[in-house]
């Protein structure tokens, strides 16, 4: 189904080219009929003189001072319902004013702008001169999206487009790839926001963090073909990354600790087996990179079950959910640690001992809780590990009850 600002710019383009009229608009869409009609009806009241040709300085002129327009109407918006307290102000806002508000930024846009314009500036990236019009009409997007689930779906959208500009401009513009990266963050902010404060956020906070493991793997990729001059800016992007997947986890995890945990052991396998393909192509950094983000999920694992007991649940899922996965992280670090320089061992070794740590913290809260099961207590460390180093990564636990740090 069409969202409602796809039909209404497609009315007002059909309408301005002459190809429909407002009662064929309104009869193709009868089941919307009462949002498009004001619409559509202030779009009719204003014409477009015909002989003006306004120079492209001040179509670019006009440009920003919409995009201003459209930023004052925004917190115009906010201040009203700050302001509106009556419930019948309050539909009034929401039936009129708003509408109104659109129904000019769409008119304005379409007519200062040209659809020709909007077009356009949609393949434009950081550093073009139109790609001011391209976040403009992004903006305009969001005034016309009045569904959370729909906010949230607008925005991981943007922050795909965001890491499609990162590619794009990453080895040709590498000093306009700051501009992406700083879009990209301000997109997914806006959609953990959202999904936070929104009815159903469990829900939707799920959708955030599986997005932004996706957005991992892109970076990744990226990461695999980019120079050198780059490498620190898609680093800071895989940071913006991590750290909004994190504060969406967060949050979903104080409503769900099991689904919560679910998610982060999936992101840790895949921080894993990032590891290993670097390891396969003998890229020492990427390696260690990838270890370094599994240690900090895996520590973060740690603090959902530790946050799950704080709010009184039970965390015997949470824990064996952990627990079980040790196996398989461990696996995974073993056949890494054969391939790997000596230097890079040393941070396979770091890897190995959190992995440890972090089992004995599940075991011990299983065991608390009478439900360790078929878990067994000693870590499973691979066999290819030497000898010496399976006793260097146990050495933590000897310093304590033998199910983890005290």
């Amino acid at each position: 189904m069409k969202k409602i600002e796809e039909i209404l710019a497609q009315c007002i383009e059909n309408i301005l080219s002459g190809k429909a009229g407002l009662a064929e608009c309104l009869d193709r869409y009868p089941g919307m009929r009462q949002e498009l009609e004001p619409l559509l009806k202030v779009a009719l009241g204003i014409k477009e003189p015909s002989v003006i040709r306004p120079s492209d300085t001040y179509k670019i002129q006009a440009r920003v001072n919409l995009i201003e327009h459209i930023h004052a109407s925004q917190s115009l918006k906010n201040s009203t319902n700050a302001v509106l307290k009556s419930g019948a102000k309050q539909i009034w806002y929401s039936v009129w004013f708003k509408p109104l508000t659109i129904a000019i930024a769409v008119i304005l846009f379409v007519s200062v702008l040209g659809t020709g314009t909007a077009y356009a500036s949609q393949d434009s990236l950081p550093g073009d001169i139109l790609y001011p019009v391209k976040t403009g009409t992004e903006q305009l997007q969001r005034m016309l999206t009045f569904n959370e689930a729909a906010n949230v779906d607008l925005e991981l959208k943007f922050s795909d487009i965001r890491l499609n500009e990162i590619k794009a401009i990453a080895n040709k513009r590498p000093d306009k790839i700051a501009i992406a990266i700083t879009g990209y963050e301000s997109n997914l902010n806006k959609a953990i926001l959202i999904a936070e404060n929104a009815r159903n956020s469990e829900s939707l906070l799920e959708i955030v963090t599986l997005a932004i493991m996706g957005h991992l793997s892109r970076l990744d990729e990226i990461d695999d073909i980019i120079l050198e001059v780059a490498r620190g800016s898609i680093s800071n992007a895989e940071e913006i990354a991590i750290n909004g997947y994190i504060k969406a986890l967060q949050s979903l995890a104080y409503i769900n600790p099991v689904k919560a945990t679910e998610i982060n052991l999936e992101a840790i396998q895949m921080r894993l087996n990032r590891a290993s393909f670097e390891s396969k192509r003998g890229n020492s950094r990427g390696v260690e990179e990838a270890l370094q983000q599994y240690e900090r999920l895996r520590r973060f694992g740690e603090e959902i079950s530790e946050s799950s007991k704080g709010m009184g649940y039970d965390t015997t899922a949470v824990d064996e959910l952990n627990a079980r996965a040790t196996a398989g992280h461990l696996e995974t670090m073993g056949s890494i640690y054969g391939t790997v320089s000596p230097e890079t061992q040393d941070a396979v070794e770091e890897a190995m001992g959190v992995s440890v740590e972090e089992h004995g913290q599940a075991v011990k809260g299983l065991q608390q809780q009478g439900a360790l099961g078929d878990i067994t207590v000693e870590p499973p460390i691979p066999d290819e590990i030497p000898d010496e180093v399976k006793k260097k990564v146990l050495q933590p636990e000897s310093k304590g009850s033998g199910n983890g740090r005290t």
